[in-house]
């Protein structure tokens, strides 16, 4: 479609060269009129005689109403369509600290698409994979940003009305950089920082500096979440017991002193301030909460996150609660892709359903939506659109009808819905029908366990699922022949589920064989390994080349290292049953042990969660001392 865009503002020309190519937009002389209007909220789309008129509040309005366009291109002289939001901000955070470190370009093709959307705010996580000058070992060889890329992506994202909010970590999940010896004085326990130390306080100053000369943004999310074990490392050592809550409030305020020295208004995780008044509880709703254990300090915006309750007064509850402790709220929604390789969309929109309800009645306007990537970042950013999508129609248009999500998931991301959420239909097994259940991962844990020590076999039923995966690699191979833009995900989802359709089975067939003793049996399952392996090559081929369309290279070596250790091990079982094939040992101790749940809570064999790798891929110890 041409369009004729001289009479828009030159911002308003530069958002429309960016976001046009993903439409199909040129901008033309000869094109239909595109003329622009300012109004203080929302926005409204005129078919006029001669082309359009798009009335839109700032950037962000004007770049969903291209989308909004495109959708209905062919409309009638005459044809009105307004939109007021229930939100003054909606934003998204992109975890790029979990190995997956998306390249500038990937996050350009990203920001078109939530612009499209409605999207006005972008976070990265960034725990040590941004660049701090006086730090060298900070984001060493994890594909840490430049202060150059950073800042592109800065200007790129403004022209579309997004804005990039830089969003770290002050305390906790610190792993990374506090396993280099130079950052052993600035150490407490586990992941965190030490806190009164001048060291840390030195640390602080440098990352903030950073983050000032890199950004225009002078919001900051300063993270402070899930630190557990806060003054009992070091810490205790030198100073002894204190009273938690206070070291960290004292903490708090250093952080806020040296932040705000740097022009910034912080928000951070709420989960702190409930757990340390709730002995490590974070969802206590119902719970008094001790005055002083969960005093806010003043500015500082709160972010309540919540990806699980799947019970709808809960988040009522949380949100009249964080109020209480603070009036600047901001709620954070989850779509989910930080179980394993498989997006879990058609949850993520469960629950969306019920976070944008008590938002609305609660008047929360501020919502986060974040796609975290937990023990390695195995499913793709892109993967979760559909889920990011729906979130955005439901404050833009208050709409979640099937039909007006598949129209606009096609105007905004170039693909029917459908064929993006057909990649949450691996984990969708028999035994875990769609939406699923919470965190539910089958493809991770039947993919990484050993078939000779068949940790997942008592509680599974693999071989049940072979039909189901083999189904799930036909239509995935299918549909990526039709996908465009989006078919890495599904040739590498495809490649995943013929490797499980010939493997999830194998440790199960392989126990009943030998329990049997039967011979054929056992040497025909030895003779199938080389063909698994095959499988996994072809799957180790499509993810790579999916993850290098995507991300920086640096954090790939995880993946390899752990599928190559299940090439290895399949080796290995072939190894062993060829020697007691012939004669060579009298048994074999793995398949001789009896099994015992890996999720003993269940009450019958039923997919479960498991997302930590080094419990799935063997019981002995994977790292430590």
């Amino acid at each position: 479609m041409r369009l004729n865009t001289e009479h828009l503002s030159a911002g308003r020309q530069r958002a429309f060269a960016l976001a046009a190519p993903a439409l199909g937009f040129s901008a033309a002389p000869e094109g239909a009129v595109l003329t622009g209007g300012s109004r203080e909220s929302g926005l409204a789309l005129t078919r006029t005689e001669t082309g359009w008129q798009l009335d839109a509040a700032g950037l962000t309005g004007f770049v969903r109403g291209l989308g909004l366009l495109a959708q209905h291109r062919d409309a009638a002289p005459g044809w009105v369509y307004e939109e007021q939001p229930w939100t003054r901000s909606l934003g998204v955070m992109v975890d790029c600290s979990r190995n997956a470190v998306p390249t500038p370009a990937a996050l350009q093709r990203l920001f078109v698409r939530l612009a499209l959307m409605g999207y006005d705010t972008v976070q990265l996580y960034t725990e040590d994979t941004y660049t701090i000058p006086e730090q060298p070992y900070f984001g060493y060889l994890r594909g840490a940003y430049t202060r150059e890329e950073l800042r592109a992506l800065d200007d790129f994202a403004a022209a579309l009305g997004i804005e990039l909010v830089p969003c770290v970590q002050t305390l906790a999940h610190l792993a990374q950089p506090l396993r280099w010896q130079p950052f052993a004085p600035l150490w407490d326990c586990d992941d965190i920082l030490l806190c009164e130390a001048p060291e840390t306080e030195a640390f602080l100053e440098q990352m903030f500096a950073a983050l000032a000369d890199t950004f225009r943004s002078r919001k900051v999310n300063i993270g402070m979440d899930e630190a557990h074990m806060l003054g009992l490392g070091r810490y205790l050592d030198q100073h002894g017991y204190r009273d938690r809550p206070a070291i960290l409030r004292r903490h708090l305020e250093t952080v806020l002193k040296i932040a705000r020295q740097q022009g910034f208004a912080p928000m951070m995780w709420s989960d702190m301030f409930f757990r340390l008044a709730n002995g490590g509880e974070y969802y206590a709703a119902d719970k008094p909460l001790d005055p002083a254990a969960a005093a806010v300090p003043e500015g500082l915006t709160l972010v309540y996150w919540d990806y699980y309750s799947e019970d709808g007064a809960l988040y009522h509850k949380m949100m009249a609660r964080h109020k209480e402790l603070c009036p600047d709220l901001v709620f954070a929604g989850g779509a989910w892709k930080w179980t394993g390789f498989v997006p879990h969309n058609r949850f993520s929109l469960k629950l969306a359903e019920l976070a944008a309800d008590a938002c609305r009645a609660e008047g929360v306007d501020q919502v986060l939506i974040t796609c975290w990537g937990d023990n390695g970042a195995e499913a793709s950013v892109f993967s979760v659109l559909p889920a990011l999508s729906a979130w955005a129609e439901r404050t833009w248009a208050g709409r979640a009808e099937e039909d007006w999500l598949d129209a606009r998931f096609a105007a905004c991301c170039g693909a029917p819905r459908a064929r993006l959420l057909a990649l949450d239909d691996p984990d969708m097994t028999p035994d875990n029908p769609a939406p699923g259940r919470q965190g539910v991962n089958p493809t991770k844990y039947l993919l990484y366990q050993d078939v000779l020590l068949g940790l997942a076999d008592a509680d599974d039923r693999p071989e049940q699922a072979a039909d189901h995966f083999a189904a799930c690699a036909a239509r995935l191979g299918s549909l990526a022949d039709e996908a465009g833009e989006w078919d890495g995900l599904l040739r590498a989802e495809a490649a995943l589920c013929r490797l499980l359709a010939r493997k999830a089975p194998l440790g199960r067939r392989l126990r009943a064989a030998w329990q049997a003793k039967d011979r054929a049996a056992l040497a025909g399952l030895a003779a199938e390994i080389p063909e698994i392996l095959e499988l996994a090559e072809a799957f180790r081929q499509a993810y790579h080349a999916q993850w290098l369309a995507e991300n920086k290279p640096f954090g790939l070596e995880a993946f390899d290292i752990r599928l190559g250790g299940v090439c290895a091990r399949l080796r290995t079982a072939a190894d062993r049953l060829e020697s007691w094939l012939n004669g060579r040992c009298d048994t074999i101790p793995e398949l001789d042990a009896a099994l015992l749940p890996f999720a003993p809570r269940t009450n019958s064999p039923e997919p479960f969660s498991a997302v930590r790798w080094e419990q799935i891929a063997a019981p002995c110890a994977l790292y430590g001392v």
